[in-house]
């Protein structure tokens, strides 16, 4: 079997895509050890790619950036990235069974040509793009000439491909809505671990006298950092009097945030830490207060498996429903929904009802590397 692989993300990168881009990576990469692999990737990532990758079987392919007249025309041609040109000789010269997208973005562009050539075509779904290119992307001139396009490629991926993975129920039927019901075969996959994770880190107890609340993700982008403002305007004054201790961690923190959070003595930002764990393990809840974009934020993900309960925001829960039903997990949509998950949570944690060993436990089963990329294997490629 031959497959050709086309990454928008990278695979060792930071950030949630980056994470989930390099988890379905290796489940198809080692759920399909016989396959070889032609895997397209962006030239500035290309370094980064690890040794343990380059194996006869896996080949990657550098592709440099398309010149300013090809970005200036996606407008009009509708190509949202780099890999086009290299892409359809691959497909006209090679005999592919399947090719597999890592966004809908570039799956837009190219699944008519796979069609031509007979190639079996799967595409991953990380959001419903639409929704995170209209509320990430501040620019208006930009929204109206690319918009257009970003809805078309994603319309064209979904309803021509073969397969269609996507992270979260909630973005399956968001595409039905928007787009009617696809042919081709649709699949939740969810995320997963990473192949090799670690995920028996030491438990630190929870704390007896006051509650440590941590709140993590890249702090530069739209979506995060409206959801950390909308956190200190309008969710801090009704834990302010609650005897608590917040973190803040993550890449990039905007000075003028860091200077506003300065008036609050029990918030401490901490810049581009080098071990996320090591802050979690100090901490006895995580609050996710993202409220745009779609997609599964994979942050929550290192609550869970540090053992700690959470309150995310209903944009922030998708993907989670088996946390919340544990009652692991709470979602809540306003600012008096959120008093009362707090209301409910913290005694949980004080008076000993849940454990850290529960939560990580139950996340390790849900999230397992192997019966996650078992699955998906068995829906997509038997």
């Amino acid at each position: 079997m031959r497959i050709l692989y086309i990454l928008k993300h990278n695979p060792w990168g930071i950030g949630g895509g980056c994470y989930a881009c390099r988890n379905y990576l290796e489940a198809f990469t080692s759920g399909l050890s016989d396959a070889q692999f032609d895997i397209c990737i962006n030239d500035e990532y290309f370094s980064q790619v690890p040794s343990e990758y380059m194996t006869p079987s896996v080949h990657f392919l550098s592709v440099s950036a398309r010149g300013l007249f090809s970005k200036m025309g996606a407008p009009i041609t509708g190509i949202l990235h780099r890999y086009q040109k290299t892409a359809m000789e691959l497909i006209r010269c090679r005999h592919y069974d399947y090719c597999i997208f890592d966004h809908n973005s570039i799956a837009g562009s190219l699944v008519s040509a796979c069609h031509v050539s007979g190639i079996q075509t799967v595409v991953i779904h990380h959001n419903c793009e639409v929704e995170y290119f209209r509320d990430n992307t501040p620019s208006l001139l930009k929204r109206m000439l690319l918009l257009p396009q970003v809805r078309r490629c994603e319309r064209n991926a979904f309803l021509n491909c073969d397969y269609n993975i996507f992270l979260t129920e909630e973005d399956l039927h968001a595409f039905v809505r928007l787009y009617g019901t696809a042919p081709g075969k649709s699949i939740v996959g969810g995320c997963f671990y990473q192949k090799d994770e670690n995920r028996k880190s030491i438990l630190q107890p929870f704390h007896q006298d006051h509650i440590a609340i941590a709140i993590t993700g890249t702090m530069g982008n739209v979506q995060n950092l409206d959801g950390l403002n909308y956190f200190v305007d309008q969710l801090y004054p009704l834990l302010s009097q609650k005897g608590v201790d917040i973190i803040m961690a993550g890449k990039n923190p905007p000075a003028d945030f860091v200077s506003k959070v300065r008036a609050f003595p029990n918030i401490e930002i901490i810049a581009t830490p080098k071990d996320m764990d090591e802050i979690l393990s100090k901490c006895d809840l995580y609050i996710c207060p993202t409220r745009l974009g779609g997609g599964m934020k994979l942050r929550v993900m290192d609550g869970l498996r540090n053992g700690l309960p959470v309150i995310a925001h209903k944009v922030s829960s998708r993907g989670y429903s088996e946390f919340i039903r544990h009652r692991y997990l709470y979602a809540y949509e306003t600012p008096e929904e959120f008093a009362a998950c707090f209301s409910e949570v913290t005694p949980k944690i004080s008076e000993g009802h849940i454990t850290k060993k529960q939560i990580r436990d139950y996340a390790n089963e849900v999230f397992d590397f192997s019966k996650a990329s078992s699955r998906l294997l068995y829906q997509v490629i038997k």
